[in-house]
């Protein structure tokens, strides 16, 4: 489920506070970081489903590894779904949607 307690101005992390609650910060502060952090979660995620596709065709694999890899890509589902939650929610703030309606009318002008 999205989490949309922080305000409408600030960015949610893609990392969780030691509590494990989202954790919130103001646009330009860490967003190079965060952006960077998100692909960093998506380049992961695809080296392990190709890494797990690849020992999915070897046939001396044991069923306790394919079990371990599927934890693993499960793990790297939730993540990416955070992802794309978190992106949702950048992309449906009323900023954006301003954005949007201006960039909509400029062009509509032409």
């Amino acid at each position: 489920m999205t989490e949309l307690n922080g305000p409408d101005h600030m960015r949610r992390l893609p990392w969780t506070s030691p509590e494990g609650t989202a954790e919130y910060a103001a646009h330009g502060v860490v967003d190079h970081i965060a952006d960077r952090t998100e692909a960093h979660i998506i380049s992961m995620a695809r080296n392990d489903a190709a890494y797990a596709l690849t020992m999915a065709q070897r046939s001396e694999v044991s069923r306790d590894e394919l079990c371990r890899l599927v934890e693993k890509l499960a793990g790297h589902v939730r993540d990416i779904a955070s992802v794309a939650d978190m992106r949702g929610e950048r992309l449906n703030s009323p900023a954006a949607k301003a954005l949007e309606e201006a960039l909509r009318a400029a062009l509509g002008q032409r």
